[in-house]
């Protein structure tokens, strides 16, 4: 039995215009990032993450948009399928707003809860649950995490304003690095 023949590619056909399904997943794309202004439950940015996944978006992009639900940059992503060069993302217009005041009790209470959800999930993720049990896990090689929704976001912005946190971006935040201790010799 012979082989079948490779195709060569011809010169100057790089670039093709997406196939119809995509249209059309795109029209459904941007249906849904209107409703997420409206309701934003969790369903709808479940069914916007399949789809953008499907469409071929960067899946970090993507994974980033969505669990921070930023729509932003959802916009950009949207924009970036569509082939059109993506919006600078807008300024606020008050940068120095105030910020609420929080009891030191509920600050401490924030600060232990993310401090809990850290260390569960890299407890978590160097775990050999679900592995080989021959191997030894793998190391937790992230210092960020979303934090725990039981408190406001606000919060997490006193926190960083204190120095306790640092943000990351996309409402990721991170213990601040402390810089080595001086040794006294």
């Amino acid at each position: 039995m012979a082989k079948p023949k490779k195709r060569r590619k011809k010169p100057g056909r790089s670039q093709q215009a997406p196939p119809a399904g995509a249209l059309a997943m795109l029209g459904e794309i941007e249906s849904l990032r209107t409703s997420l202004e409206e309701q934003g439950d969790g369903a709808a940015w479940g069914a916007i993450q399949k789809l953008l996944l499907n469409s071929g978006a960067d899946s970090s992009q993507v994974a980033r948009a969505v669990m921070g639900r930023d729509l932003p940059t959802l916009d950009a992503i949207i924009a970036c399928l569509k082939g059109e060069e993506p919006a600078a993302p807008p300024t606020p217009d008050t940068p120095d707003e105030p910020l609420p005041e929080f009891p030191g009790d509920q600050l401490r209470d924030a600060m232990k809860a993310f401090k809990k959800r850290l260390k569960l999930t890299k407890l978590d993720h160097e775990s050999k649950l679900g592995r080989s049990p021959l191997s030894t896990g793998k190391d937790a090689a992230f210092d960020s995490i979303l934090p725990p929704r039981e408190f406001p976001a606000e919060i997490w912005k006193v926190l960083v304003a204190r120095g306790e946190l640092a943000e990351q971006g996309h409402g990721f935040y991170m213990l601040p690095k402390k810089p080595p201790a001086l040794r006294d010799s």
